[in-house]
């Protein structure tokens, strides 16, 4: 399945967020804190429940369509929310 991105999917995450990825952190959790969002507030802009978030911040797979709605929200492509 091919995952659509966001309008603003060709973003440069900056230097810091891809080491915190690269320690080993979850790319939806490094992303969230750039962008300087409590879980509940992205829940509420992209539509994706506060659990599934969470869930996905500890490991666990999201949808497609989360993975699409998370990405369009933080401006990123959807492909860093994926194995």
């Amino acid at each position: 399945m091919n995952i659509e991105y966001g309008p603003d999917a060709d973003e440069d995450l900056p230097e810091e967020v891809l080491a915190v990825i690269e320690s080993g952190a979850m790319p939806l959790a490094a992303v969230r804190h750039w962008k300087q969002l409590s879980v509940e507030q992205l829940a509420g802009r992209s539509g994706v429940s506060v659990a599934a978030i969470k869930g996905a911040e500890a490991g666990r797979p999201l949808s497609p369509e989360a993975q699409v709605n998370l990405a369009w929200v933080l401006g990123v492509g959807a492909d860093l929310f994926h194995d």
